[in-house]
């Protein structure tokens, strides 16, 4: 439920390019779909159900972006997902999510500092505070490559399980290379993280590499967006952990425990293809494909996602 779908990435990138002076600027969108989930899970608290379900999925976000003094650029943004499931009202889930990002242009260097804030619902519950600030510089190397390092911090807070409150240093470099006039972007990047939780249990460090590729292109004076995307994770823990400590879910069972360190690996890929119906209105079809292999048995899992949305925007 953190925001660290495939995507945003891509979207930070794109914001701190380098842009002329401009005015103000506001904008928003709703969507709604439908999702297939083919093991329901729950990521933060290391359990999937083994059960299948389809949802209905709807949103709406909001954007404003403008330049307060020349070269400056504050931006801000709102988010909102919610998801009902046909079968398992116990996964139902709210998500509120709220950034700002604030960035200074220096020729061909950008400076600048973002905070996000989520907020999510579990079954109409109080589940999840999560916050992530970054300091970062982004330079652009020619017309074709930009580059950005990133410092993060991070803090979670869940309302049902303090164990697994924690705070979170990290880094993460990305290179976006494009292509074709620009309709064309590969992304390259590395994450790092170094987890303090409130249970030394669910201490850990993580190492990540992940790339995607966006095309745009038309067919039939339609627009067109296909993205291809790729993210392995590496995550090591300090201590061996078990599931009973977090009797959240009564619907997963007893918990059990590992007798050694905890070791996860993750490998996400995805594939979507958007098509612009309108000049405001866009569909978009996106399969997920996700194998969680740990050391600990109830966090052994995979899973596959598929969805159908349907997007205006204003």
């Amino acid at each position: 439920m953190q925001p660290t779908n495939v995507g945003p990435f891509v979207a930070c990138a794109l914001l701190v390019l380098p842009v002329a002076t401009q005015a103000a600027t506001l904008g928003g969108h709703v969507e709604t779909g439908i999702e297939y989930d083919s093991n329901l899970t729950v990521n933060e608290l290391d359990q999937a159900s083994g059960k299948s379900d389809q949802a209905l999925v709807v949103g709406a976000g909001a954007e404003a972006s403008g330049q307060p003094l020349e070269n400056l650029t504050l931006t801000g943004t709102y988010d909102f997902t919610s998801r009902r499931y046909q079968s398992y009202e116990s996964f139902d889930q709210d998500i509120h999510l709220a950034s700002v990002d604030l960035s200074y242009q220096i020729d061909s260097v950008t400076l600048g500092a973002s905070h996000y804030y989520a907020y999510a619902t579990l079954a109409s519950r109080s589940f999840l505070d999560y916050n992530r600030s970054s300091l970062y510089v982004g330079k652009r190397m020619d017309d074709d490559v930009y580059v950005m390092a990133s410092l993060l911090s991070k803090r979670k807070s869940f309302d049902q399980s303090e164990a697994r409150d924690a705070r979170t240093r990290g880094v993460s470099l990305d290179g976006f290379f494009f292509y074709n006039q620009s309709r064309t972007l590969f992304v390259l990047g590395l994450d790092g993280d170094d987890e303090n939780a409130s249970s030394d249990a669910y201490d850990y460090r993580m190492v990540a590499g992940r790339s995607r590729l966006k095309h745009r292109f038309s067919v039939s004076g339609h627009d067109n967006t296909l993205q291809l995307g790729v993210r392995y994770e590496a995550r090591d823990y300090d201590e061996p952990v078990s599931s009973a400590e977090d009797p959240v879910f009564p619907v997963f069972g007893p918990g059990v425990t590992s007798s050694e360190p905890r070791s996860d690996r993750i490998v996400t890929a995805d594939v979507s293809w958007a098509v612009g119906l309108t000049d405001w209105l866009t569909t978009k079809a996106k399969l997920e494909r996700i194998d969680y292999r740990s050391t600990l048995d109830s966090a052994d899992y995979d899973k596959t996602v598929a969805s159908l949305t349907l997007r205006a925007d204003f």
